[in-house]
C-alpha cells in the first residue's frame, strides 16, 4: 500500500498502529522525518492492516478512529516517503522480540533508525518493550529513537484516550489531542421516510467501515458533501419512541433540499445537545425535534 516501491535503501522507521494519527503520532512522524533529513536517509512507517488484538485477544479488539485507507493517505500527507501497512498474521504473532527484528523486520527493510513512542510493544504477548528494542538495535547495528509522552492538559495523548472520548460523546474535546474533528463517512441510504412525513428530512448514513461511535444522542455537525459545507442536525441511535427501530445516524440538513441518496458526505461532530430519549408519543418526539433545530440555529447557526 505504498505509492513508489522501497528499492531497500537506508531508512528511518516509524513503528506502531497509528490509529487516528492524533498529535502524539504526530510528533513522531516529525521526529521521524527531522532524522532522515539530518542523516540523508528514506522514511517510513511500518503498521498492521488489523489491530493485533484482533488475533490475540478479539473481545478487546478496539473499534477504531480511522480506516487503513484514511491512516495511509494522512501519514503519507505528513511527508514520510513510505507507509508499509502489512497483515498481522498468527506466525508474526508468535515470534519472539527478537525473532520479530531479525527474521521478520530486518528482513524487510534495510533499518538505519527505528522511531517509537515510550510505550511500544512488539513480539509475543507484547514482551518486547522499548529497552528489549535499544539492546537489540545495540546488537544488530541500528539506532532507537524513543519519544516520550505527548502530554496536553495532563493528558497523555492515545487512541484509546481519544476513542473514551468519542464514545462518551465529548466530541468537542476531541480536536484538542485528534488535530482535527471527528468525522464520520457514508453513503446517504434509503431510511423509513419517518423524517418526510414529518416535514423533517434526514439524511440516513451507512458506514463505510467499523468505526467507533460517539454515544447515543443529538449533535450539532457539519456536512461535507460535493465540497461543501453545510450546517448539520444529526441523531445517532435506536430511535426508542418507536419498537424495534435500528440503529441509525440520521442527520438533519439545514437549508439544503436536494436528493444526495447513495451519495457520499462526512459528518464532522461539534457538539453534542442532549442525550437521546425515548418520547411518550411521536408528536413529543417531533416537537422536541424541532426545538433542537431552533436551538442549534439560534446558538451556532448565527
Amino acid at each position: 500500500m505504498t505509492t513508489k516501491s522501497y528499492q531497500g535503501n537506508e531508512i528511518v522507521l516509524a513503528l506502531g498502529f497509528f490509529d487516528g494519527v492524533h498529535l502524539g503520532h504526530q510528533a513522531l512522524l516529525s521526529e521521524t522525518i527531522k532524522i532522515g533529513k539530518n542523516i540523508g536517509c528514506e522514511t517510513g512507517v511500518m503498521t498492521f492492516q488489523e489491530h493485533p488484538l484482533e488475533l490475540i485477544f478479539p473481545n478487546y479488539t478496539p473499534w477504531l478512529i480511522t480506516s487503513n485507507t484514511e491512516k495511509e493517505t494522512m501519514i503519507r500527507d505528513f511527508g514520510v516517503d513510505f507507509v508499509f501497512i502489512n497483515p498481522f498474521t498468527e506466525e508474526l504473532m508468535k515470534l519472539t522480540p527478537e525473532k520479530f527484528i531479525t527474521d521478520y523486520l530486518l528482513t524487510k527493510y534495510n533499518v538505519k533508525v527505528i522511531v517509537v513512542g515510550f510505550n511500544y510493544n512488539f513480539g509475543y504477548k507484547g514482551m518486547g518493550t522499548t529497552q528489549t528494542l535499544q539492546e537489540l538495535g545495540q546488537k544488530y547495528g541500528f539506532s532507537v529513537v524513543i519519544l516520550p509522552p505527548f502530554i496536553i492538559n495532563t493528558h497523555s495523548v492515545s487512541s484509546t484516550f481519544i476513542r473514551e472520548l468519542i464514545s462518551c460523546g465529548q466530541v468537542d474535546e476531541v480536536s484538542t489531542y485528534l488535530g482535527r474533528k471527528y468525522t464520520l463517512s457514508g453513503i446517504v441510504i434509503q431510511g423509513k421516510g419517518l423524517g418526510h412525513q414529518f416535514g423533517i428530512p434526514t439524511a440516513n448514513l451507512k458506514l463505510n467501515k467499523k468505526i467507533i461511535l460517539p454515544s447515543t444522542g443529538v449533535y450539532y455537525t457539519s456536512v461535507h458533501f460535493k465540497g461543501r459545507c453545510l450546517h448539520g442536525l444529526t441523531n445517532l441511535g435506536f430511535n426508542p419512541t418507536f419498537e424495534k427501530h435500528p440503529f441509525s445516524i440520521e442527520t438533519y440538513i439545514y437549508d439544503f433540499d436536494e436528493d444526495i441518496y447513495n451519495q457520499e458526505i462526512t459528518i464532522e461532530f461539534i457538539k453534542k445537545i442532549r442525550d437521546e430519549i425515548k418520547f411518550n408519543t411521536i408528536n413529543d418526539l417531533i416537537n422536541q425535534i424541532k426545538k433542537d433545530i431552533s436551538y442549534i440555529r439560534s446558538e451556532y447557526i448565527k
